[in-house]
Protein backbone atom coordinates (compact mmCIF):
# COMPACT_ATOMS: atom_id res chain seq x y z
CA UNK A 1 0.00 0.00 0.00
CA UNK A 2 1.19 3.58 -0.57
CA UNK A 3 0.59 6.40 2.07
CA UNK A 4 0.17 10.05 0.88
CA UNK A 5 -0.25 13.37 2.65
CA UNK A 6 -2.73 15.68 1.39
CA UNK A 7 -2.83 17.78 4.12
CA UNK A 8 -0.64 20.39 5.40
CA UNK A 9 0.39 18.12 8.76
CA UNK A 10 3.64 17.90 8.53
CA UNK A 11 4.76 14.15 8.53
CA UNK A 12 0.94 13.14 8.95
CA UNK A 13 1.30 10.19 6.12
CA UNK A 14 4.61 8.71 7.50
CA UNK A 15 2.13 8.69 11.47
CA UNK A 16 -0.84 6.93 9.08
CA UNK A 17 1.59 4.48 7.90
CA UNK A 18 2.77 3.43 11.25
CA UNK A 19 -0.73 3.09 12.35
CA UNK A 20 -1.33 0.96 9.46
CA UNK A 21 1.79 -1.54 10.00
CA UNK A 22 1.09 -1.76 13.67
CA UNK A 23 -2.19 -3.08 12.87
CA UNK A 24 -0.03 -5.10 9.77
CA UNK A 25 -0.54 -3.56 6.49
CA UNK A 26 1.96 -3.57 4.41
CA UNK A 27 3.45 0.14 3.71
CA UNK A 28 5.65 0.21 0.58
CA UNK A 29 5.65 4.13 0.22
CA UNK A 30 4.61 6.92 2.01
CA UNK A 31 4.86 10.61 0.56
CA UNK A 32 2.96 13.78 -0.14
CA UNK A 33 -0.01 14.06 -2.52
CA UNK A 34 -1.06 17.31 -4.22
CA UNK A 35 -2.78 16.34 -7.84
CA UNK A 36 -5.82 17.48 -6.15
CA UNK A 37 -7.49 18.14 -2.67
CA UNK A 38 -9.65 15.16 -1.35
CA UNK A 39 -11.80 15.85 1.05
CA UNK A 40 -11.52 13.30 3.87
CA UNK A 41 -8.73 10.44 3.97
CA UNK A 42 -9.51 7.98 1.50
CA UNK A 43 -8.63 4.14 0.78
CA UNK A 44 -8.68 4.00 -2.98
CA UNK A 45 -8.83 0.70 -4.44
CA UNK A 46 -8.83 -0.84 -8.67
CA UNK A 47 -12.24 -2.25 -8.86
CA UNK A 48 -12.47 -6.29 -9.33
CA UNK A 49 -9.06 -6.95 -7.51
CA UNK A 50 -7.95 -7.68 -4.41
CA UNK A 51 -7.29 -4.24 -3.40
CA UNK A 52 -11.04 -3.27 -3.20
CA UNK A 53 -11.91 -5.55 0.41
CA UNK A 54 -8.45 -4.83 1.94
CA UNK A 55 -9.49 -0.83 1.09
CA UNK A 56 -12.79 -1.56 2.54
CA UNK A 57 -11.73 -3.55 5.70
CA UNK A 58 -9.17 -1.10 5.99
CA UNK A 59 -11.50 1.92 5.87
CA UNK A 60 -13.56 0.24 8.19
CA UNK A 61 -10.67 -0.57 10.59
CA UNK A 62 -9.73 3.06 10.39
CA UNK A 63 -12.95 5.09 10.20
CA UNK A 64 -12.19 6.66 6.62
CA UNK A 65 -13.85 6.12 3.08
CA UNK A 66 -12.84 3.89 0.32
CA UNK A 67 -13.53 4.32 -2.99
CA UNK A 68 -12.36 3.40 -6.83
CA UNK A 69 -8.86 4.58 -7.60
CA UNK A 70 -9.88 8.44 -8.83
CA UNK A 71 -8.04 9.44 -12.15
CA UNK A 72 -5.12 11.34 -10.42
CA UNK A 73 -3.85 7.78 -8.95
CA UNK A 74 -5.10 5.58 -11.43
CA UNK A 75 -1.78 4.99 -13.58
CA UNK A 76 0.07 4.47 -10.13
CA UNK A 77 1.68 0.38 -9.05
CA UNK A 78 -1.12 -2.32 -7.91
CA UNK A 79 -1.69 -2.01 -4.73
CA UNK A 80 -4.20 0.03 -2.50
CA UNK A 81 -3.19 3.91 -2.25
CA UNK A 82 -4.57 5.65 1.16
CA UNK A 83 -4.80 9.79 0.85
CA UNK A 84 -4.79 11.24 4.14
CA UNK A 85 -6.17 14.34 4.91
CA UNK A 86 -6.57 16.57 7.74
CA UNK A 87 -9.45 14.38 9.39
CA UNK A 88 -7.24 11.11 9.70
CA UNK A 89 -7.43 10.62 13.35
CA UNK A 90 -5.06 7.85 13.87
CA UNK A 91 -5.21 4.09 14.68
CA UNK A 92 -8.48 2.42 16.39
CA UNK A 93 -8.23 3.80 20.11
CA UNK A 94 -6.06 6.56 19.70
CA UNK A 95 -8.61 9.35 19.31
CA UNK A 96 -7.64 11.49 21.60
CA UNK A 97 -9.16 10.20 24.51
CA UNK A 98 -8.40 7.42 27.33
CA UNK A 99 -9.69 4.14 26.60
CA UNK A 100 -11.58 3.30 29.87
CA UNK A 101 -13.19 -0.19 30.15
Amino acid sequence: MRVLNNSKIKGLAAEAAEDFKADGWQVVEVGNYSASNVPTTTAYYRPGTDEEAAAKAMAATFGMDSAPRISEIAGMQPGVVVIVTNDYTGAPGTGGGKNEG
